[in-house]
């Protein structure tokens, strides 16, 4: 009998958020029955957890190979995302921002949100909102916080952390690593758009995350991903800095199907956003 075989498509999720929250002027939220409906469609395919993840395979049918990754580190991920990932039987990657662990504070874009949509409602809220988004996205940290700080104050709106837009906390990071259905990656301390930081400050953030994460969970900690992710958010030394930090693979937001030619080190994702499976198994193949 005569066997043909193919060449298998792998391709890399990038999930963020599995809720139901507004407004979501990035659209990192996905609702948890949509969630579950691409779960259902994923199940029709090879799913496989990022660090075992070997793109290019060949197989006997024109099968999908799929990772799911999930960026940042907000607390959904753990108590929603895992129950639906467990019962689906389906791995997935969470790249952690460990600067964002047990913080008493939303990450920047959120708090900025909250300062913009709370503010005196007017019809041009995502216009303005996008505006200082990008006035603030390439600063250092401590220059974010600083303006943050004041237009808070400015506004009469104290510093807090809106159940809503949590992250997660040393006890919930504890558990979502406990099952050996999930990978641990790291997402550098500050979520910082790297390009735009002296290379001193990317290698601290890069080297920074892998070891607080490794110390923390007793574990090697081998993957990683961009803050932003695209183009133009790292540089060819960004991707050196990783691989001198000892990971052995990276994503990106820059989406295409992974080939066994590609360097491991920018593994592009698809990011999902909140449609229906049907919608989902479309996009799948596109």
């Amino acid at each position: 009998m005569k066997f043909e075989f193919f060449r298998s498509r792998s391709i890399i999720l990038l999930y963020h958020r599995i809720a139901s929250v507004q407004p979501d002027p990035w659209s990192l939220c996905v609702t948890p029955q949509h969630f579950a409906e691409h779960l259902d469609v994923l199940h029709k395919y090879r799913r496989t957890r990022l660090d075992q993840l070997q793109p290019g395979g060949w197989s006997l049918d024109r099968g999908l190979s799929v990772a799911i990754t999930f960026d940042d580190g907000y607390a959904d991920n753990l108590l929603v995302a895992r129950r639906l990932l467990m019962q689906y039987d389906t791995p997935a990657t969470f790249f952690i921002a460990t600067g964002c662990i047990d913080a008493d504070r939303e990450f920047w874009w959120d708090e900025l949100e909250r300062i913009v949509f709370q503010s005196s409602p007017t019809a041009n809220m995502e216009q303005k909102y996008f505006s200082l988004y990008e006035r603030l996205q390439p600063l250092s940290y401590e220059a974010r916080r600083r303006i943050l700080d004041q237009m808070l104050a400015e506004r009469g709106q104290p510093p807090e952390r809106r159940p809503s837009r949590r992250t997660l906390t040393s006890e919930e990071l504890t558990e979502l690593a406990s099952d050996s259905l999930f990978e641990i990656g790291a997402h550098t301390v500050t979520h910082p758009v790297l390009a735009e930081q002296p290379l001193d400050v990317q290698e601290r953030e890069i080297r920074d995350s892998k070891q607080w994460l490794e110390s923390f969970l007793r574990r090697p900690i081998t993957s990683f991903s961009y803050p932003h992710g695209g183009k133009g958010h790292y540089t060819a030394a960004t991707v050196r800095a990783v691989r001198q930090a000892g990971f052995s693979r990276a994503c990106t937001t820059e989406f295409h199907p992974i080939g066994r030619r590609d360097s491991p080190w920018e593994w592009g994702r698809l990011q999902v956003t909140d449609i229906n499976g049907e919608q989902f198994e479309k996009l799948l193949f596109t």
